[in-house]
């Protein structure tokens, strides 16, 4: 069992009185009395400063004196309730510092006496708890400045930190708008420019080039509004996930870029939209660089998912270091850009990894990505298998 601290000291004091009762000391029990209400000074204010203050006001009423102890107890009881933030504890604080007088009065009512050294020394006991009741209300005072200056410096430390956000949030919608004005207007005279290439050549080859250019400008154009939205209204379009995987593959064909897919991902369950967007950015990736360096405009590509993890295995020729000037990346010298930091990051995101290498002229590219483990499930007994559908892909 935990003993309190005011327990403990309410116990010494009741033996301290006991003592002094033992050596002759007719007041020791209402001594005792008083000091037994350090018991309630923490848990039950109100009432600590109750006893303490009738207490000895009692025992001065019956017998026209002081119990030392007893009155230190009311002056000392008396600071709490001038502290405390509690309206009703420090009225009750305030009401008790003139029961000194009142009890010398009643006393010298009692026994009929005409003393007046008595109601002074109950006005000097009663100023004492008055004193020590206005010291309460300037601790009292001092700590709600102290918290009101506290409250403030965490609202000029918030008011900061709001002013730096938006101050970023505004450097971001500049950014946004600049990228805006320059990509977007950029792309969409790419676009005019290969409509009116296509309109105005008769070559067939030619035309289809421009047609692709201009379909991957538009698109481009689409990404870039989705990307810079402000919000998420009707204008910000879904990002690509593996659903669109084939469209992003025969796009690629027709830029002429020989792509030989292995797709090993029939049967299992939908990825989460943010690790199927990971994933077909990093595939993406890939092949945008398989063309802009493989000689000949070949890639091989494999994509397998199992319930533990996702493997990208893509891999395209390239000439080596020392017969391009290129780098270890498959990449010109001097021109090492962002794109495999990016597939790095993307892997790392959902807590996969990605290596690249150029081994025997083929620059290759594995990334993998686990998959949270799925709990079994077991049909309850009285569930009815389903059987119309089990053999069917997902969406068909």
């Amino acid at each position: 069992m935990k003993v309190r601290a005011e327990d403990a000291t309410a116990l010494f004091g009741v033996l301290l009185c006991m003592l002094f009762g033992a050596a002759g000391m007719g007041d020791w029990v209402w001594a005792g009395a008083a000091v037994a209400s350090i018991v309630f000074a923490r848990r039950r204010p109100i009432v600590f400063a109750v006893l303490a203050a009738v207490v000895p006001a009692a025992y001065t009423t019956i017998y026209g004196s002081f119990t030392l102890i007893g009155q230190l107890m009311a002056v000392a009881a008396a600071f709490p309730c001038g502290a405390s933030h509690m309206r009703h504890c420090r009225l009750i604080g305030l009401a008790s510092c003139p029961l000194p007088v009142v009890a010398f009065g009643l006393h010298l009512a009692i026994v009929r006496s005409s003393d007046w050294t008595m109601p002074v020394a109950g006005l000097l006991a009663g100023s004492l708890m008055l004193a020590s009741w206005q010291a309460g209300r300037l601790d009292r005072a001092k700590d709600m400045r102290l918290e009101a200056e506290e409250d403030r410096r965490i609202m000029v430390e918030r008011d900061g930190d709001m002013r730096v956000r938006i101050a970023v949030l505004e450097e971001r919608m500049r950014i946004n708008r600049e990228m805006h004005d320059i990509l977007a207007h950029t792309l969409t005279g790419i676009t005019v420019q290969a409509e009116s290439g296509r309109t105005t050549t008769a070559d067939s080859a030619s035309r289809t080039v421009f047609a692709d250019i201009s379909q991957a400008s538009r698109e481009a154009v689409v990404d870039l509004r989705a990307l810079l939205a402000g919000d998420a209204g009707d204008d910000r379009q879904p990002e690509p996930t593996l659903d669109q995987l084939d469209r992003l593959i025969d796009g690629y064909r027709r830029r002429g870029l020989a792509v030989d897919l292995h797709d090993e991902r029939d049967g299992l369950p939908r990825l989460p939209a943010g690790l199927s967007h990971a994933v077909y950015r990093v595939i993406e990736e890939c092949l945008t660089n398989a063309l802009r360096y493989a000689r000949p405009r070949c890639v091989d590509m494999t994509i397998t998912i199992t319930a533990d993890g996702i493997h990208l295995h893509c891999e395209n020729p390239c000439v080596s270091d020392s017969a391009s000037g290129g780098d270890a990346d498959g990449k010109p010298a001097g021109k090492r850009g962002r794109g495999l930091d990016g597939i790095i990051w993307r892997c790392g995101q959902y807590g996969g990894h990605a290596r690249s290498a150029l081994e025997d002229g083929l620059f290759q590219v594995d990334a993998v990505w686990p998959l949270p483990q799925r709990e079994p499930s077991f049909p309850t007994p009285g569930a009815m298998p389903n059987t119309g559908d089990t053999g069917k892909k997902e969406g068909t």
